[in-house]
């Protein structure tokens, strides 16, 4: 299953969604993907809003037994595809190519995802 980045904050900021997210990853934790992509976004917006215990969340995602992805030709193809078909940001585009890329479904708690054409858990 690949990670997009609103599943991880959720869990960060304790927002309504966070224990259904936890819950997800823990079902799902012996195979997790997310692209790196997504790992710099989930940095700097937890830096923003947190800007005294970001560095917690960057060693709790290191260690967490998530693959991270680093985005090759392919996924930017398909991340360029997303943009143009659905209305998502850059992120959430590498988080549909991994998807795609490895056939799996993504995790989000972004409503944007909703019309995709690949499978998605959303609360």
């Amino acid at each position: 299953m690949v990670i997009d980045t609103s599943l991880i904050l959720s869990i960060w900021f304790e927002e309504a969604s966070g224990a259904w997210a936890a819950d997800l990853l823990d079902h799902h934790a012996a195979n997790l993907w997310m692209s790196t992509v997504n790992l710099t976004e989930c940095l700097i917006l937890a830096r923003n809003r947190r800007p005294s215990s970001w560095q917690q969340l960057e060693t709790a995602l290191l260690s967490s037994g998530i693959s991270f992805v680093p985005p090759d030709v392919q996924q930017a193809r398909h991340a360029a595809e997303a943009r143009v078909r659905f209305p998502l940001n850059l992120g959430d585009c590498f988080a549909y190519a991994l998807a795609r890329h490895l056939n799996d479904a993504v995790a989000t708690c972004d409503r944007d995802f909703r019309h995709l054409d690949i499978p998605v858990h959303h609360p």
